[in-house]
């Protein structure tokens, strides 16, 4: 399959999948902003924006492991899965550092923290040069466009 093959197979999937994953991911900003103003009932927000943020990811781990599905090389597929395995790591991420700026945690959990949000930029570019040295054929998902744009 070719490189271009990929590319409209992927805004197919992604076109017939672009409703779910719009309510999925809508709601995650503005729970953000609720749960980080919100004095006595952040946990909702925060419950809510869990909730959401898990939809989101289980939507990009399928996007992923369909993607993977159409490289032909091994080690390009395990790359592409593990470049929507760092999307999905933002997520948790966000989840996480509110729900510790929420509950006060110690020092050593902010460390934690801005340890990963050096460590998943650097992980997600890895494994886009990885997908592309493993497969020429296999686009990354900056590549991906639909008729909105680039997404």
């Amino acid at each position: 399959m070719t490189k271009q093959q990929r590319i409209d197979e992927m805004n197919r999937y992604r076109e017939q999948r672009k409703r779910r994953r719009d309510v999925m991911f809508a709601p995650v900003p503005g729970l953000l902003f609720v749960t980080l103003l919100a004095d006595h009932i952040w946990w909702v927000g925060l419950g809510l924006m869990g909730l959401f943020a898990s939809g989101s990811i289980v939507y990009l781990l399928k996007e992923g492991e369909t993607f993977a599905r159409l490289s032909d090389q091994s080690g390009a597929r395990m790359a592409t899965r593990n470049v929507y395995r760092i999307l999905s790591g933002w997520y948790v991420f966000i989840v996480g550092s509110v729900a510790s700026y929420k509950l006060v945690a110690p020092w050593w959990t902010w460390v934690l923290v801005i340890g990963i949000a050096f460590l998943l930029p650097l992980l997600y570019k890895r494994f886009n040069e990885t997908v592309q040295s493993a497969d020429a054929a296999q686009p990354v998902r900056s590549e991906l466009a639909t008729a909105c744009g680039l997404l």
